[in-house]
């Protein structure tokens, strides 16, 4: 996208404080006698065959054997590890106060205790369904730098004085968007942009709804003014509106839709239906279209927004087929410019991509509510079944080969005495301390932006210990580096083994 506006990415467009996935916190509400991090594999003593944490390098390609006749210099660990008394890398207590979170609804999820989750198992804010903690920690997949700094809205936010949402940060979309599997092709680079345009819809759809609520609640400005409480992305689910346009008058389908709570000073709740549809006619391919001003309600003209209040009760049902509609052509009151019911010629003619985007949203949603499967450390090009192929890129260059080979090559000179503390450690704390710092040595190569959220989540000292909530989410934040890291890790070795096949000359 870069700093042209292109095509819009039919994304989320949320005012959110929004954080990718934590890992899933499954204890009860028991303390564990375990010092290993809360999600941490189990790890054996022994030779460790049973322990995927036992050796690692066996993910990247199986280019270490298990046993080496070096005599490793067991201080190596300590470089990557810090020590402390405990041996577990986690500060902080280990009481973890969770349940199960059901996989088959997009609403949050009360457990047994005080803490609400929500179906990513994230804590969450009950108020307004926003997760408690923001997560700025690289994904496991990224291979640049983003930006983690946060910008205020002008939208008032529920149940505060003064204050006003935050919108997430480039580092904390590119999490949600990889979260929910809607990065598409999207780039690292794109994602400042995509926060723009974001940051810039939010505004304009604001600017909506208070059209709406001066014309229907006048006197609300006086007291301070309509905030907005909480929201809901509902993409899978067409609004009874956007389904009769659609079927109706041959409308192109939304791309997305939300439903916004607001709260008038004298505490009465109306819910906004908002369907976003896209005109790729309109699409500026000028220079900085990509990067509009926050509250420039005439940028991103391919973008339109449909914003009315939720036909649930009588008092909005009349507002909109009488108190508007009066307000606009009556007594011309309201700036108020309605979405037009009928679609243009060129709305028209974009009917089919907008089918093919609602299908394909369809399956994001239904992905997304699939349990995950565990994933083997080790995958090989054999492993994968036919009919899955397809959603594997087994195509690599000879120049993406080479470049995995000398990556690799450095990675076996400067982990074998690791793999080695590895191969030799005994009882539970000491294996897991040397194989995370295993993963740690193997990162520092071929994952270097994971490896440094990592290492700065393990020499995080801005909380204090006997906070429990603060401990708790410290444990979260680490846990979720450690993933990431993991998983990064893990990809890597499933290249270097489709390049190992395909170039075996090169290793």
């Amino acid at each position: 996208m870069g700093s042209k506006q292109s095509k819009p990415i039919q994304q989320s467009l949320t005012v959110i404080e929004e954080t990718a996935k934590e890992p899933s916190l499954k204890s009860t509400t028991e303390k564990s006698e375990s010092k290993l991090p809360f999600n941490h594999p189990k790890v054996t003593s022994g030779d460790g065959e049973n322990c995927p944490y036992k050796n690692p390098l066996t993910s990247i390609g199986g280019f270490f054997k298990k046993k080496q006749s070096t005599d490793a210099l067991k201080i190596e660990a300590a470089s990557e590890i810090p020590e402390s008394s405990s041996g577990c890398p986690v500060k902080g207590g280990n009481k973890v106060i969770s349940s199960e979170a059901s996989t088959s609804s997009g609403c949050p999820v009360k457990s047994n205790s005080s803490t609400v989750y929500n179906v990513y198992s994230q804590p969450i804010d009950p108020k307004n369904n926003m997760p408690s903690n923001a997560n700025q920690l690289r994904g496991p997949n990224q291979n640049e730098e983003l930006s983690t700094n946060r910008i205020k809205s002008t939208i008032p936010k529920g149940n505060t004085d003064g204050d006003s949402w935050t919108y997430p940060s480039p580092q904390m979309f590119y999490n949600s968007l990889s979260r929910k599997n809607k990065l598409g092709d999207t780039e690292e680079s794109d994602i400042e942009s995509v926060v723009a345009i974001h940051n810039n819809m939010n505004e304009k759809t604001w600017a909506k709804v208070m059209e709406w609520e001066q014309v229907l609640c006048p006197d609300a400005a006086k007291e301070g003014g309509s905030k907005l409480l909480k929201f809901l992305g509902r993409p899978s689910d067409l609004s009874p509106k956007a389904t009769v346009k659609n079927m109706v008058f041959g409308h192109p389908l939304p791309f997305d839709r939300h439903d916004w709570t607001i709260q008038r000073p004298d505490g009465t709740k109306v819910v906004y239906v908002i369907d976003y549809y896209v005109d790729e006619t309109k699409a500026d391919d000028s220079e900085g279209s990509g990067f509009p001003n926050m509250h420039d309600r005439d940028a991103i003209e391919s973008i339109l927004v449909d914003v009315r209040p939720a036909a649930d009760s009588v008092e909005n049902i009349i507002g909109r087929a009488v108190t508007m509609p009066y307000a606009r052509r009556i007594e011309k009151t309201t700036k108020f410019d309605p979405m037009p019911i009928l679609p243009t010629k060129e709305m028209k003619e974009q009917i089919g991509e907008s089918e093919k985007v609602w299908e394909n949203i369809q399956r994001s949603v239904e992905e997304s509510k699939k349990p995950k499967q565990a994933k083997s450390m080790i995958l090989k090009p054999s492993d994968i079944p036919n009919d899955q192929k397809k959603d594997f890129n087994l195509d690599i260059t000879d120049k993406e080969a080479k470049n995995i080979a000398k990556s690799f090559v450095t990675m076996l000179d400067n982990c074998k005495s690791t793999q080695e503390l590895v191969n030799e450690c005994k009882g539970e704390e000491e294996c897991a301390r040397v194989s995370l710092a295993l993963t740690m040595c193997l990162a520092k190569v071929v994952c270097p932006i994971q490896q440094g959220a990592v290492a700065e989540a393990l020499n995080a000292d801005d909380f204090d210990p006997k906070d429990e909530k603060a401990a708790e989410a410290y444990s979260a934040r680490f846990e979720t580096a450690l993933e990431n890291m993991s998983i990064c890790v893990t990809n890597k070795g499933e290249r270097a083994a489709i390049a190992r096949e395909k170039y075996p000359e090169l290793f």
